[in-house]
């Protein structure tokens, strides 16, 4: 996953793509969006927290989150045994030819905490069409008829959603332009090609021809965290794998990916895994130590 904007391909001609997750690694994907439908559907264990537009969620076994095209989300989890989930993507271009009018609604669909026994059914229902999405997708390759399958599940799966959980789009919890979109775009791709510079506010307000008051309020109202948080959150995605895979001091570490200390390095690193990088290399060093 990536830090912005992201362009999910689907598979061959199918509409849909789908990920199987088997990691027990502690895993954060920071906020990022994309124009397709995704689905998180947990099979086993849990996802520590899931992020959609402005909620956060503790999706558990048989838990079902939808997130809307264009919702900001992120994800996290901790170490965790035998957890298992999958993550679907529909095409965006897909769900705009079969339904014209896709654009001016989104989908509410979200299982957990859900007590209304209609809704329970419907997610009943819709458990049983993904199970059989993912058994066909696993098994398309000793089946050279499976796109027809896998394309046919896909437009069941696209009913189900539109007819079941179809709500009328409310702008206000979403990024309401392409302006918007293509701004916020242009700007996460500066920061994270410049992730490791010194990055302010001042700088970068000017950069894009902004207030700095501005600059805070729009970050802060479409990806739900402040600059400084979201720079923080790249800089410690793009340390992992040397704290990982080599033998730098921590300083080292710190200053190359951005931070301005070795203490700065160590407080955003335990706000997010719980331990410092330093007890963190120990309790999960890799054994493929690369020496530079």
């Amino acid at each position: 996953m990536d830090y912005k904007y992201e362009l999910v391909k689907t598979d061959e001609h199918l509409p849909i793509k789908l990920i199987l997750h088997t990691s027990d690694k502690q895993l954060f994907i920071p906020r990022h969006w994309h124009e397709n439908v995704e689905i998180s559907y947990v099979l086993a264990g849990k996802i520590d927290q899931i992020y959609t537009d402005g909620r956060e969620y503790t999706s558990r076994q048989g838990d079902i989150v939808l997130i809307n095209s264009n919702s900001i989300h992120s994800f996290s989890v901790s170490m965790g045994k035998d957890r298992k989930a999958v993550t679907l993507f529909i095409s965006y271009e897909f769900m705009k030819s079969i339904y014209p009018n896709y654009d001016q609604f989104v989908f509410d669909c979200v299982s957990i905490n859900e007590k209304d026994p209609i809704r329970l059914a419907k997610f009943e229902k819709l458990r049983l069409l993904l199970d059989s999405i993912v058994t066909a997708y696993l098994t398309k390759k000793n089946d050279s008829l499976a796109h027809i399958n896998l394309t046919g599940l896909s437009y069941q799966l696209a009913y189900f959603l539109i007819k079941n959980f179809k709500v009328t789009k409310r702008t206000s919890t979403r990024i309401k332009t392409n302006k918007y979109l293509e701004r916020l775009t242009v700007i996460t791709n500066y920061i994270k090609e410049n992730y490791n510079q010194d990055l302010s506010i001042d700088l970068l307000s000017a950069k894009f021809n902004l207030s700095a008051e501005y600059f805070s309020r729009f970050f802060i109202k479409h990806l739900g965290m402040t600059v400084l948080n979201y720079i923080h959150t790249i800089r410690l995605e793009k340390s992992y794998p040397d704290l990982m895979n080599t033998d730098y001091p921590i300083i080292q570490i710190a200053l190359k990916h951005g931070f301005p200390s070795e203490k700065s390095y160590t407080r955003v690193f335990k706000s997010i895994y719980h331990m410092t990088p330093n007890q963190y290399r120990k309790k999960h060093h890799s054994k493929n130590i690369t020496m530079k």
